[in-house]
């Protein structure tokens, strides 16, 4: 049974918004392991070979992943011209073939990308080992100075505020473009304070691996190497 088209908007939308949300988390994990990994191999002095295990990451996925979001964009642009030149049974179609194509396109890089970040993480388990076994080798330096997630949960918490911000966007382009005067704010106001509250904190909770804090570590780490 079809949607009314209200609700097929806001479930297209909805599915779109969480999605792209998605992807860009796949871009800030490996972006953010990737930096880490290499400063970690380069304070230590560790092999490079874990620096060339996470590029070659970003080359696999980076480009699926943003096919994938320019999909779903063009998928959502097809959706408001039907909205709007309703009857045009060309854009129906059009609107139709794009979004399974954009749905199957998205299910085979999600797969990739939750492979990825599978093996991806036993990498960053193994370079963790080979960095403890460095650092006990050198007693002036704390274990405690390996900072594993800390980074990746602040940028996180970063990227949620962001959203949290955002959802008002999809609400204004619902209510004053497309024309949808009753559609009602406390969905949005729930989402956008549990985004922002979810963001708030884990900027909080992990406000001492702030990048600049991390970056003033590495510096101070690098006469203890010496």
């Amino acid at each position: 049974m079809s949607l009314p088209p209200a609700q097929h908007m806001m479930l297209g939308l909805g599915a779109a918004l969480l999605t792209v949300s998605l992807h860009c988390l796949v871009f800030g994990i490996f972006t953010g392991s990737g930096k880490d990994t290499r400063e970690l191999v380069q304070d230590l002095k560790l092999s490079t070979d874990f620096i060339a295990k996470t590029k070659a990451f970003k080359r696999e996925l980076f480009p699926r992943a943003l096919y994938s979001i320019l999909f779903l964009l063009l998928t959502t642009s097809l959706g408001g011209a039907v909205a709007v030149f309703q009857g045009n049974s060309f854009l129906v179609w059009a609107h139709l073939f794009v979004a399974w194509f954009t749905f199957f396109y998205n299910v085979k890089t999600f797969v990739l990308e939750s492979r990825a970040v599978r093996r991806n993480a036993f990498i960053v388990s193994d370079l963790n080992r080979e960095a403890s076994r460095s650092l006990i080798s050198n007693e002036s330096v704390s274990l405690t100075e390996v900072k594993e997630w800390g980074e990746h949960a602040y940028a996180l918490g970063k990227f949620m505020r962001f959203l949290g911000y955002n959802v008002w966007l999809v609400y204004i382009y619902l209510r004053l473009i497309m024309g949808y005067i009753m559609m009602p704010w406390w969905p949005f106001l729930a989402m956008s304070f549990l985004l922002l509250g979810s963001g708030f904190y884990l900027r909080y909770r992990y406000r001492d691996f702030r990048p600049t804090l991390a970056k003033k570590s590495a510096e101070e780490l690098r006469p203890l190497q010496a």
